[in-house]
């Protein structure tokens, strides 16, 4: 007997060190790739001391055009206090003369505002005051932590109730880019107020397990099992999110809010097929556009002479 008792407690051991492990392993993985501290913000606050970037400035003139557009634009800041009692934070380029017209425009994972520049320009150019918030744990953001548009979502609704609250006759449209186009279809999965006319999703991913499952090998080095696991599990249990359940997919399904789908074909960080799963799934009035030789998130600056007219026209049937 005493020889099973000491069997069992060192199974109990040995189980408890594993479980310690394994969440620990989730640990560093969410807290790494999730966390204001971790990679989100390691790029500089420069963008254009980002090679990447700098090399777009440089050989892309609508790319250049709308960077020189935001800096010169000078955007307000503003804030919000959210039901939670959480500051959330904006900025803000409003028309010259009174409009009632509304973009917000929502950017992706360890980007920000200014980065959106080529997506609000068009807009702006279209008469409509354009409002850039900080996802959470991005730059401005008083939040810790990123969710990839699980309580983003309610940021932007909070955005948008704001939006009305100030302007009654408001006509808004949601866009937003990778992550942010994943949070645009979370949105349209959720009961809007009617200035809400329609929403351009480019380049967001089905289901936030499936995109990190996609990606754990290629960012990380790392095999889906039991990493992705330990990082859901630990996402579960200390911050209140499942990765299944960030699913874009499903929020489009019973989505009502008219939907424009866009992705570049070279994209495989977002893999260019995701964009027929959620195009299929949507059970709003719908429209689908792909960008040729657009990689990741390139689709507006590479051609802006397919990617306008298309947005223009989509726009044009809700927005009067």
């Amino acid at each position: 007997m005493a020889k099973l008792a000491k069997t069992i407690k060192n199974t109990c051991f040995a189980a408890a060190a594993a479980a310690g492990a394994y969440l620990a392993s989730g640990a560093i993985i969410y807290e790494g790739a999730l966390s204001r501290w971790g990679y989100i913000n390691m790029k500089p606050d420069e963008i254009l001391a980002e090679d990447y970037n700098m090399k777009k400035y440089l050989e892309n003139e609508y790319f250049r055009r709308a960077d020189d557009w935001y800096v010169a634009s000078d955007p307000a800041e503003t804030k919000l206090i959210n039901f939670k009692g959480e500051t959330l934070h904006a900025e803000l380029i409003k028309q010259p003369e009174e409009s009632h017209l509304w973009a917000v425009v929502v950017h992706g994972y360890s980007s920000r505002p200014r980065c959106m520049a080529k997506q609000a320009l068009g807009f702006y150019e279209m008469g409509y005051n354009t409002l850039f918030p900080y996802m959470r744990g991005h730059r401005k953001s008083e939040q810790n932590h990123c969710s990839m548009g699980y309580f983003e979502k309610d940021d932007i609704l909070a955005w948008i109730n704001y939006i009305v609250s100030i302007d009654p006759e408001s006509q808004i449209v949601i866009i937003g880019e990778s992550m942010g186009a994943a949070t645009t279809m979370l949105v349209t999965g959720e009961e809007l107020p009617e200035n809400v006319r329609c929403a351009v999703e480019d380049c967001g991913f089905t289901n936030c397990y499936d995109q990190f499952a996609a990606q754990i090998g290629n960012v990380l080095h790392l095999p889906k099992f039991p990493f992705l696991g330990a990082a859901n599990t630990y996402a579960k249990l200390i911050y209140g999110w499942d990765f299944h359940k960030n699913s874009p997919v499903d929020a489009v399904a019973r989505s009502k809010t008219p939907t424009l789908f866009i992705h570049g074909e070279n994209d495989t960080f977002v893999p260019y097929e995701m964009m027929s799963v959620v195009y299929d799934a949507c059970s709003a009035e719908k429209d689908i556009i792909s960008i040729p030789d657009a990689e990741h998130a390139e689709a507006c600056d590479v051609h802006p002479e397919l990617y306008w007219p298309k947005v223009r026209e989509f726009v044009a049937k809700y927005v009067k």
